[in-house]
Formats: C-alpha cells, sequence, structure tokens
C-alpha cells in the first residue's frame, strides 16, 4: 500500500510541475507575441513621435508668446518682431510636418520590406 500512496504522490507532484511549465510556457508565448507585434510597435513609435513634436510645438509657441509680451513691455512695435514671430510658428509647424512625415515614411518602408520578404 505504500508503494501505491508514494506513487500517487509523485504523480500528484509531477502534475502540478507540468501545470506550472505550461503556465510560464503561457506568459513567455505571451510575451514574444507582444513583441512580434510590428503593427502595434509602429502605431507606439508614430504617437510618441507625433506626441514629441507636439509638444515641441507647444514649446515653441509658448517661448514665443513669452517673447512677444516681453518685447510689447518694453514698448517694443516695430514689424521685425511680429514677422519674426511668424517666422517661428512656421518653422514649427515644419518641423513638425517632416517629424510626422519622416516617421510615415519609415513605417511605410518597413511594411514594403516586409511584404517583400513575406513574399
Amino acid at each position: 500500500m505504500t508503494r501505491k500512496s508514494g506513487t500517487a504522490s509523485d504523480s500528484r507532484q509531477l502534475r502540478a510541475e507540468v501545470e506550472e511549465a505550461r503556465e510560464q510556457l503561457a506568459g513567455t508565448v505571451a510575451e514574444l507575441a507582444g513583441k512580434a507585434d510590428v503593427k502595434a510597435h509602429a502605431r507606439e513609435m508614430a504617437s510618441h513621435a507625433k506626441s514629441k513634436a507636439l509638444f515641441e510645438v507647444n514649446e515653441a509657441k509658448i517661448r514665443m508668446q513669452h517673447g512677444a509680451e516681453e518685447a510689447a513691455n518694453r514698448g517694443f512695435t516695430k514689424p521685425g518682431a511680429a514677422v519674426g514671430a511668424v517666422g517661428a510658428i512656421g518653422a514649427a509647424a515644419l518641423a513638425v510636418y517632416l517629424v510626422v512625415h519622416r516617421q510615415r515614411a519609415k513605417h511605410e518602408h518597413h511594411w514594403m520590406c516586409l511584404k517583400h520578404w513575406k513574399g
């Protein structure tokens, strides 16, 4: 009898170990699937680039407004300041466009390479 109970105990222990190994494997597979999700990774990178560009534009806008307020407080009303402000806004908008356009181009190039590679 002791032999059977020892075998049953070993069997339960093996089942528990197998179940634990399955859970670990499932976690590893899920982690690898997340890393292999190229679309989600590309979306995340594009979103980050867009957020960064918008932040930079807002920072430039704030600096420009601050400079305009300081100039107005000093009585500086020459048209050159307004032209400079418009130029700074244009430069910031161009920078945002270039960053977003570059990210899109990289994304499209990446997908074209994947399509070509997969056949």
